[in-house]
């Protein structure tokens, strides 16, 4: 049996509802192929687009007090950085521990320049501050000794103590007068270079 056009179109007029489902459903198949292909593609880009969004709104919400933080992280700073020695200015450097012998009342026996190593920056590595080394031994009682720790631990000056020994000169003498007790530190106070 032959199928002419003839049988074709009167098969499309006895049954044109069920040939347009027929042809809906081809077409609605079809697509949703094409469709669920992409479908791993857009809900990955839906993810990408809602943390990119989470994070604007972050930038957003963290960026509103950025000029005044800032302006408080630089002041902070200027502050931190008046606080810095200079290696160029030794003079002023040891007349720090001159001011504190004399308000104290502690005893120098020598101070010299250089005695922590002086690190500046390292090889290869890039910084903004250097430890100036010094090596300071006073003499005192008991009381004067931790007034001079005191002092240089709240000073204006920012240091790191390298080594400290404490000896004591003598015993304590029969009027009750204490025994001086001798302190030498080597320590890096914390400077520009």
């Amino acid at each position: 049996m032959t199928l002419s056009s003839k049988d074709v179109a009167a098969f499309l007029k006895r049954y044109p509802i069920a040939i347009g489902c027929g042809v809906l459903s081809v077409i609605l198949l079809a697509g949703s192929y094409v469709r669920s292909d992409r479908t791993v593609e857009l809900v990955k880009q839906s993810k990408e687009g809602e943390e990119q969004g989470k994070k604007i709104l972050k930038d957003i919400r963290d960026g509103a007090n950025l000029a005044e933080q800032y302006e408080t992280l630089a002041g902070h700073t200027k502050e931190l950085e008046s606080r810095l020695v200079h290696s160029s200015e030794r003079a002023r450097n040891q007349q720090y521990f001159y001011r504190i012998e004399s308000e104290i009342g502690v005893r120098e026996i020598s101070l010299q320049p250089g005695g922590a190593r002086s690190t500046g920056p390292q090889k290869g590595a890039k910084s903004l501050y250097a430890g100036i080394g010094y090596t300071i031994s006073v003499q005192g009682d008991y009381r004067q000794i931790l007034g001079f720790l005191g002092r240089m631990e709240s000073g204006p000056h920012f240091y790191r103590l390298v080594t400290g020994s404490v000896s004591r000169a003598g015993q304590r003498g029969s009027g009750g007068t204490a025994a001086m007790i001798t302190l030498t530190l080597n320590l890096e106070l914390l400077g520009l270079p």
